[in-house]
């Protein structure tokens, strides 16, 4: 049985430091090893503790703790049945409660373009980072991993493919989790700008440290070439914030600023459409129903054109 449940345990995620629960879609969780004890086997008696709501334990599982391992547990006795060692999945019977879902509250237009102004007036070398996550609704792993073979700026478009992430003590620069992520979308024109202007930045850094220079062919690294830690660019995110004087919310929630961005610079709903990865246009013209004053749309196209003529420092 113990081998039924390693097998049961996505081998891929074991190299990381992860047990990889196989779930189809984007429903797949990433379970940390030291969490289950560093074993499949105990990945399972940790299941069937944080399934216990009878109040035995000292402290109770979050929703999402009890999800996780339930889908630790099934995946491992679906590998058992496929075995033929067992003939019924009990996890696969165990009805558990939805997480509840956190209310967001993401930027306006107004204090994402406040924000990228900041940035951009204070020559930040993450500037580009900033508008590829609030126009293009980039994740930081596909922001940091991004590299220059990606991205076509004479076409206009922008591929989608790799993410950089922190995996047990190490960075790694891998595909991104599901092929619904990678995409090739068209870049709006403030996008162009802010890689143009990256671009020069680099080519000034990389004569700056010389011999020193490591070439990683990545978008966003340190001034030496290296890739960017991503809990420093949280910090760097977050202080960037502060001094912009805007509301300081998670990284992650600037994606939902995304859409609004896009009617503020005037983007057609078709492009809108790609970008956002809609499967229909009415979806998107929904978004474009709640479009900011005018005055910001000025102020954002304003933005773009400085950009373009910014010289790096």
């Amino acid at each position: 049985m113990a081998q039924s449940l390693e097998r049961g345990i996505d081998p891929a995620g074991a190299r990381h430091g992860l047990f990889q629960v196989r779930a189809s879609g984007d429903r797949e969780r990433n379970v940390r090893g030291h969490e289950l004890h560093h074993s499949p086997v105990g990945a399972v008696r940790y299941a069937t503790k944080a399934a216990e709501t009878t109040g035995t334990l000292e402290r109770t599982p979050s929703r999402r703790t009890v999800q996780d391992a339930r889908a630790v547990l099934r995946s491992a006795l679906t590998n058992a049945m496929t075995e033929e060692m067992i003939s019924k999945n009990v996890a696969a019977l165990v009805k558990v409660r939805s997480a509840r879902k956190k209310k967001r509250h993401p930027w306006s237009v107004e204090e994402a373009r406040q924000f990228l102004e900041a940035a951009s007036t204070t020559h930040d070398p993450l500037c580009a980072a900033y508008v590829l996550i609030l126009v293009l609704g980039f994740r930081r792993g596909e922001v940091l991993g991004l590299t220059w073979d990606n991205v076509n700026l004479d076409a206009g478009e922008i591929t989608v493919q790799m993410q950089l992430q922190r995996i047990n003590r190490r960075l790694v620069h891998d595909e991104t989790k599901t092929e619904a992520s990678a995409a090739t979308l068209p870049l709006p024109q403030i996008c162009v700008a802010a890689l143009q202007l990256r671009r020069k930045e680099q080519e000034l850094a990389k004569q700056a440290a010389g011999d020193l220079w490591t070439d990683s062919d990545l978008v966003f690294t340190t001034r030496y070439g290296t890739p960017f830690e991503p809990c420093n660019f949280n910090r760097r995110f977050v202080d960037r914030s502060a001094k912009a004087d805007v509301r300081r919310i998670r990284l992650h929630d600037t994606r939902h600023t995304c859409g609004s961005l896009l009617a503020a610079l005037d983007v057609h709903p078709r492009v809108a459409m790609q970008i956002l990865r809609h499967s229909k246009i009415a979806v998107t013209m929904e978004v474009y129903t709640h479009v900011p004053s005018e005055s910001t749309r000025q102020a954002l196209r304003k933005l773009g054109k400085h950009l373009g003529k910014q010289d790096p420092m």
